[in-house]
């Protein structure tokens, strides 16, 4: 090394040499941690503690609609907390209900402000 190349390095030192392994070996935790992320909430997903759908509504009078639910639970000790709303024609909310649902087919009334022409299930969920 010259007088001058050593007076460079001297004054901006040389950057840390950096092995290719380090790098790669950073990146496969990366992409480990990723997939394994990625597994977890496709897991999640597929598993939920209670699944539900509304299977049928009417409105049975101008205050009220009636709605029949199916509720799943994959975990027997689950307490689901399930939603459903009722609205008009220019789609505000006319009604609105959150209960505590069981396991199985059930039928509820909803009171409404007015006559509803949609019911819209909220789902279940688990707190």
């Amino acid at each position: 090394m010259s007088s001058e190349e050593s007076r460079i390095a001297a004054r901006y030192g040389r950057g840390p040499s950096r092995r290719p392994g380090v790098l790669i070996v950073t990146l496969a935790i990366a992409v480990v941690a990723i997939v394994g992320w990625f597994g977890w909430a496709l897991w999640a997903a597929l598993h939920p503690e209670v699944s539900s759908g509304l299977e049928k509504w009417e409105a049975i009078s101008e205050n009220e609609v009636e709605v029949t639910f199916v509720v799943r639970l994959h975990d027997k000790d689950a307490t689901p907390v399930c939603s459903v709303e009722a609205e008009d024609d220019q789609e505000e909310k006319v009604g609105r209900l959150e209960f505590t649902a069981g396991e199985g087919r059930q039928t509820i009334t909803i009171p409404t402000e007015r006559r509803a022409l949609r019911v819209e299930w909220g789902d279940c969920r688990v707190e």
